[in-house]
């Protein structure tokens, strides 16, 4: 297999802005732009995902050009999706908006199961969604259930979600569970009384935090913050409080406080808990976790989360990895590359690999092994085309705003430039189910 590029389905709400398009390069044929899903099979967006011969490092040659408006009209602002429906937002998708680039990402792997990789076995379709949100205004304050409360109750699974804030205007903030603990009557009153914000968590934001958000943690993203997020595959949320917003037909915007209600952790949140989901320090991948030098190894694809689809790093200097988010669905690191330096990851059969481009460029390298074990002791005869000792190069030009999908194979990738981007994959320890 070969190195993807994904070109991201869009969503167009009321709240969303321009950031995308105008700053990370996101193809979009209406504004404003809300959502950009970058990787995702999930049929309310439906991600495409393109191979060609430009692929093979023309620098420059590529563009995040080419979005997709997915049939879904329910974002991470409502409960439901269908063909043609307006949205949460009160804007109307025709069926017809969609790329011309590639192929459908979700029919790409029902077609090569094998790109999602054996620890994929677990779960029952492609588990992480990954997006770019521009919150140009406040969305509505929300919840989201669990797997267990979902599949009972709405026949599909909760969701589970990480943010990464990328731009924030000044005074930006976000809300993030509640103060103190609450009773059911106490928040039901304050929702009829319109002052439900008032219970929560008022957080400011800087670019670089990172904010881990179970299912059932009121949470919602505030005016002027720009954020990727990593999540479980799930178009499932119940809008709780949403200021007296109407659609662009004038009516009330639907609210699901009773199911909300259900599933909501009404706890105060803990200092440890406000800890771990905040933004964790960033550390050299030469140290290891008692400050030795590595000599240019890195120990940090290995940790309490479990192996790492991009375990046995080799890097230079000014290069900086961080284990920011780790959960049942999905694994993220983010890697900081200064001074175009060069970092190195292992490919394996157990994962996929996806790169997001948060800041910056580089040349992304996949080297496939092959038939290298075959060619080693000569015992057995290699019947693959364009077969070398070396195995299989490929190299593309990533920049700013662009998501690549590396599929599940043994070999090793590779990063030279200047920039930031963020890596998701599974590792085995997440990937435990118990349904």
């Amino acid at each position: 297999m070969a190195i993807g590029k994904i070109h991201p389905a869009c969503k167009q709400y009321l709240w969303g802005g321009e950031k995308l398009i105008r700053e990370y390069g996101i193809s979009s044929p209406k504004t404003p732009l809300a959502e950009a899903w970058v990787l995702s099979a999930h049929p309310d967006g439906d991600s495409r995902i393109s191979f060609s011969d430009e692929a093979r490092f023309l620098e420059g040659a590529e563009s995040s050009e080419g979005a997709e408006y997915s049939e879904g009209a329910e974002s991470s602002e409502g409960t439901k999706s269908s063909k043609g429906m307006e949205s949460s937002e009160g804007r109307f998708f025709s069926e017809g908006e969609s790329c011309s680039h590639g192929e459908s990402f979700a029919e790409y792997l029902k077609s090569h199961p094998e790109a999602v990789g054996s620890l994929g076995k677990a779960f029952p379709f492609f588990p992480t969604l990954i997006k770019l949100i521009d919150a140009r205004k406040a969305l509505s304050i929300q919840v989201h259930p669990d797997d267990s409360f979902a599949l009972s109750r709405e026949g599909q699974y909760g969701k589970t979600e990480m943010w990464i804030v990328l731009e924030r205007e000044e005074g930006a903030f976000l809300y993030f569970g509640f103060q103190k603990d609450y009773t059911e009557e106490e928040i039901r009153r304050a929702i009829e009384e319109e002052n439900f914000p008032s219970l929560l968590c008022k957080v400011m934001v800087e670019p670089g935090d990172v904010f881990f958000i179970p299912a059932g943690t009121v949470h919602a993203i505030g005016a002027g913050i720009l954020l990727a997020e990593v999540q479980q595959n799930s178009n499932l949320t119940y809008r709780v409080y949403d200021y007296g917003r109407k659609d662009a037909q004038g009516n009330t915007r639907e609210l699901h406080v009773e199911k909300a209600l259900e599933v909501m952790d009404r706890k105060q949140l803990s200092s440890y808990r406000q800890e771990v989901f905040k933004k964790q320090g960033t550390k050299a991948v030469e140290e290891d976790a008692a400050g030795k030098s590595t000599a240019g190894k890195s120990t940090a694809g290995k940790d309490a989360a479990g192996e790492s689809a991009v375990e046995e790093q080799a890097a230079e200097k000014n290069v900086y990895l961080e284990r920011i988010g780790s959960c049942e669905y999905f694994t993220v690191d983010r890697l900081f590359l200064e001074d175009n330096a060069f970092y190195s990851g292992k490919l394996t059969k157990e994962s996929f690999l996806s790169l997001l481009v948060l800041e910056g460029e580089g040349v992304l390298t996949e080297e496939t092994k092959c038939c290298e074990d075959m060619h080693q002791d000569g015992s057995r005869e290699c019947k693959q085309e364009e077969c070398s000792s070396a195995g299989k190069k490929e190299q593309r030009f990533v920049k700013k705003g662009e998501s690549y999908f590396l599929p599940a194979e043994e070999g090793q990738w590779s990063l030279k430039g200047t920039g930031k981007f963020l890596l998701t994959f599974l590792s085995e320890k997440n990937c435990v189910r118990e349904d």
